[in-house]
């Protein structure tokens, strides 16, 4: 819903359509002559003024502006990023270049050999005989007088 004064000013400009005019004018029939001398006074006026043209209008109208819209202030900055920006930048690198400077590179060796030793192969099961094996990178524990084992057995348990 708009307001008195919008719709005023729309009245007198003639920018309502015509039933809101008449619906307008219906409300406040007391305006319907203050808007006719308003008019009036329009008229005489566009036809006894002479418009004044200013010698340098650009500048004024520059000026003006100027005003109206004052610069943008800008913030410190290098190179236009703010100092917030290069800060984080500068930090970045830092931190890559720790990380590049205390961590390992070179080429690691060949991961170390298995190493285990059969400490005891005794039971306490008089019947079963245990035997070791060792040969290039396998170490073989045989068992001897165990039952065996089915081959669907689960032996993760």
């Amino acid at each position: 819903m708009k307001t008195f004064e919008q719709l005023y000013t729309a009245w007198v400009d003639g920018a309502l359509t015509i039933e809101e005019a008449a619906a307008f004018e219906k409300q406040h029939p007391e305006l319907v002559k203050e808007r006719d001398d308003m008019l009036k006074l329009k008229k005489l006026l566009q036809r006894n003024l002479v418009p004044l043209e200013f010698a340098h209008s650009d500048f004024f109208t520059s000026k003006l502006m100027e005003q109206i819209v004052p610069a943008e202030r800008s913030l410190p900055s290098w190179f236009r990023i703010p100092r917030l920006a290069w800060g984080g930048i500068g930090s970045f690198a830092v931190a890559l270049l720790l990380f590049l400077l205390f961590s390992p590179f070179h080429k690691f060796s060949a991961p170390p050999e298995y190493v285990a030793e059969v400490l005891k192969t005794t039971t306490t099961d008089p019947k079963i005989r245990a035997t070791v094996d060792s040969e290039k990178g396998i170490t073989l524990i045989k068992l001897d007088g165990v039952d065996n084992v089915p081959d669907d057995e689960d032996l993760t348990r």
